[in-house]
């Protein structure tokens, strides 16, 4: 079976909100979970959960910029826990969802 990576892609990205983990996209795509990590990883060089994780994060910094929303509540948007929301950012971008709302401010100004 050959996966279309490019349509799981833009599956995730445009239901960001709603999926959280592979098993997400494997029950709403209707493909076999363990199919669908092994051949994307296999396709992509990247596993899907990071994938995801990654375009969480992107989607959340664009946020933090556009809007004044609390970071929770961010988080919570999208379907991340406060605290593991917070924790996962600083640790994929290096420095904290406040921190990096004010310095992209700043930068913008």
């Amino acid at each position: 079976m050959e996966l279309n990576t490019g349509r799981i892609k833009m599956f995730v990205e445009m239901h960001i909100k709603k999926i959280n983990t592979i098993r997400d996209v494997s029950h709403k795509l209707r493909i076999p979970y363990d199919v669908l990590r092994k051949e994307f990883l296999r396709l992509e060089r990247t596993p899907l959960g990071d994938f995801i994780l990654n375009t969480k994060i992107r989607v959340i910094k664009e946020h933090l910029l556009m809007h004044n929303d609390p970071c929770f509540r961010i988080c919570d948007e999208y379907g991340l826990r406060g605290d593991t929301g917070a924790r996962v950012f600083k640790r994929l971008t290096g420095t904290t969802m406040r921190k990096y709302r004010m310095r992209r401010r700043k930068k913008a100004s």
